[in-house]
């Protein structure tokens, strides 16, 4: 049995994902529960550039990652505000406990197109390159 694409859809916010599954499925979709408990998986089959394609669309709950300076740059009575300018930063989940990376990089396995639903602003851009580092890698089929 030949298998057909699949298209994996992120959008800013849970609700967003429903509603886009609502409209592209005609409400003829499956929702199951994600690997987030914040994040539902929507399900359908459609067509995706003119040929058969199974949907998967999903969403995150804003930032994925939280951006802040190493303990040692924190204080604003012992920091100069110019040190910060080069001070190095660290990336922590935004939101450990909802285990959004790991609900992404599950949804990812098998899919063989991403399609990003987000606002068009810097922190939409920003939240794009979030879910594109943690979708991508574990985009490809096993072969």
């Amino acid at each position: 049995r030949m298998t057909v694409p699949v298209v994996l859809m992120v959008a800013e916010k849970p609700s967003i994902a429903q509603s886009i599954a609502v409209i592209l499925s005609k409400g003829k979709h499956h929702t199951r529960k994600g690997l987030s408990a914040a994040c539902s998986v929507h399900e359908f089959d459609g067509t995706f550039q003119n040929s058969p394609a199974h949907y998967r669309i999903t969403s995150v709950i804003g930032h994925v990652y939280s951006t802040d300076f190493l303990p040692q740059y924190q204080s604003w009575e012992t920091v100069d505000p110019a040190t910060l300018f080069d001070a190095p930063t660290k990336k922590d989940e935004a939101n450990a406990k909802a285990h959004v990376c790991k609900h992404l990089q599950k949804e990812a396995k098998g899919a063989d197109y991403l399609v990003l639903w987000l606002d068009c602003d810097r922190e939409g851009e920003n939240i794009c390159f979030e879910v594109i580092a943690n979708v991508r890698p574990h985009m490809e089929r096993n072969k």
